[in-house]
């Protein structure tokens, strides 16, 4: 069993597993990070991961086929392990990484469903590791500041929350079917974060939630899934909370979010490319939004990634993603999923 302890000085020595969609954006930080040795690189697609691997500009990494991953659990040089696979396999990899000591960083959503999360979180406990579900929007300096604010009560009693999530994946994309049924619903695998986030502003979790999908894309309709979506939520406090989704948006990546309270408003604008304002005879512009998430929460996700090897290395205390917090995001999502699906205000009690 590897010692995470003797990871408190030096580099935390790790392995990445799966260079997809997210894979690829958390090997980025991983290259930045100077306190992370990547020792492993875990991809089914060698042609991808060697690919990956020259992108950033890493060296000396060992590529591993997925059958291979015992050789990762069995070093006892690995302190901890990134997981970015499809979410079906989360479980089995978090419980495999626990046993053989390895804390864990895991992408979201932890599981399928809350009650395997929970079982997650049981097994990290037993092992007294850490384990973090990668709730990256709390990292953002912009919404950590309004989290911040809203909390200490600068807008007085908050009532209204609202949060707009629009994506620009490719509507074209020839593998877009294929993806789909490697993810979550769009309840799970779009909505958690925001959903999280609302929470965390809130400091509370939902008493009632309803929400509707609208499916307009074919890969989606044969899927069963939403590409359009909108999920409402009510609190014990008396606030109101609004979550609007969408899978296409072309004019770029469109991410806000708006807290509102007797005391004022607090806003997370969207990011531009840059920050030029054009004025002449045909108007006023500005550059475009940028084009993507990988754009816009770029800082996040390395604050996250850096959160997690602090805590490894003994230099915060603990991961400031609860168990609680966790399952509970997967909780209400379900919620959100049976509302629609049975188109009715779903109750929660905690």
């Amino acid at each position: 069993m590897a010692n995470v302890n003797s990871a408190s000085s030096g580099k935390v020595t790790l392995a990445l597993f799966g260079v997809g969609r997210i894979g690829p954006i958390h090997l980025k930080s991983i290259a930045r990070h100077p306190r992370i040795r990547l020792k492993y690189l875990v991809e089914a697609v060698v042609d991808l991961a060697t690919k990956a691997l020259d992108d950033v500009g890493l060296e000396n990494v060992t590529i591993l086929h997925h059958t291979e991953v015992a050789k990762v659990f069995e070093d006892k040089s690995i302190h901890g392990v990134v997981l970015c696979t499809p979410t079906s396999t989360h479980q089995s990899l978090i419980t495999q990484a626990m046993r053989a000591g390895k804390a864990v960083f895991c992408e979201k959503p932890l599981a399928l469903d809350s009650k395997t999360a929970d079982e997650c979180y049981k097994v990290a406990e037993e092992c007294k590791l850490p384990l973090l579900c990668a709730f990256n929007r709390r990292f953002d300096p912009t919404y950590a500041n309004i989290i911040q604010r809203a909390r200490k009560g600068e807008l007085g009693q908050v009532r209204y929350v609202k949060t707009t999530l629009r994506d620009t994946m490719d509507p074209n994309w020839e593998g877009l079917e294929k993806y789909l049924g490697t993810i979550a619903s769009c309840w799970i695998d779009l909505a958690i974060h925001d959903v999280d986030l609302v929470c965390t502003v809130l400091g509370e979790f939902p008493t009632s939630i309803s929400a509707q999908g609208g499916a307009f894309h074919e890969a989606f309709k044969k899927n069963n899934d939403f590409d359009q979506a909108i999920i409402n939520l009510k609190f014990a406090s008396g606030a109101l909370a609004t979550i609007e989704m969408s899978r296409f948006c072309n004019y770029g990546y469109d991410q806000r979010l708006e807290v509102f309270g007797l005391g004022g408003m607090l806003e997370g604008a969207n990011f531009h490319d840059n920050h030029v304002v054009t004025a002449n005879s045909h108007g006023v512009s500005m550059p475009k939004y940028q084009a993507s998430f990988d754009d816009r929460y770029a800082e996040s996700y390395y604050n996250e990634l850096d959160h997690f090897i602090r805590v490894v290395q003994g230099k915060e205390e603990k991961i400031c993603v609860t168990r609680k917090e966790s399952v509970a995001a997967l909780r209400i999502c379900e919620a959100a999923e049976k509302a629609n699906a049975t188109d009715s205000i779903v109750k929660l009690e905690w």
